[in-house]
């Protein structure tokens, strides 16, 4: 009829769910990797730390894919799309409190070998239900956080591509939480550095189709 629009739903195919099974198997795979490699020491310095010994180039990725989940991939442009490019303001004021903290909060904790910032509360306050309630907070701060980021791409994949929202919500925070789990920060770390390649790739694939 005219004026009708018909919108043709999209399914998975076989390529699809092979290319999904691969990167749940690979970060998977790291983190049985390190936890093997890494069973003769089994220090909190070493599953929490790496043992201060993560290069600067695999930390620095695994800090994008953290901050750039699929809130940003998906939100960002959402947000530019429907109120134009203020938010890019919210990037300048990001980059100015990371060059702000790197002269001033870096230089104070970096030679105190603390574990989190949670210790270093209660280091200055001499008073451990400080560390408890700042624990309390990051911990609520980080699961509101997470939830968000599961079920952005939840969303995603089953609005283009028909995936139940509870299978994608389960197949990635399981995969996360057991490589995270057995494998320590070296495992967290190197996941990252394979998903930021991942991520990288799909925007230019994008870009170039």
């Amino acid at each position: 009829m005219l004026g009708t629009t018909y919108v043709a739903q999209v399914f998975m195919g076989t390529t699809d769910y092979v290319m999904l099974a691969i990167m749940l198997l690979v970060s998977m795979s790291i983190g049985v990797f390190f936890a093997i490699s890494g069973r003769k020491n089994t220090t909190k310095a070493e599953y929490l730390l790496g043992s201060r010994r993560l290069g600067m180039l695999p930390v620095c990725l695994s800090l994008f894919a953290t901050f750039s989940s699929a809130i940003s991939l998906l939100g960002v442009p959402a947000e530019v799309y429907t109120y134009g490019t203020m938010v890019f303001y919210t990037g300048v004021a990001i980059v100015l409190a990371y060059l702000t903290a790197i002269v001033t909060i870096v230089p104070l904790l970096h030679p105190l070998k603390v574990t989190s910032v949670y210790e270093y509360l209660e280091m200055r306050f001499q008073w451990r239900f400080m560390r408890l309630l700042g624990t309390f907070i990051g911990v609520v701060s980080s699961v509101s956080y997470m939830t968000i980021a599961l079920l952005s791409p939840a969303l995603a994949l089953q609005t283009a591509v028909d995936l139940p929202l509870w299978m994608s919500i389960v197949l990635v925070g399981t995969v996360g939480t057991v490589y995270t789990a057995i494998g320590g920060i070296k495992s967290v770390v190197w996941t990252d550095v394979f998903q930021t390649v991942i991520i990288f790739g799909g925007i230019v694939v994008i870009l170039l189709k």
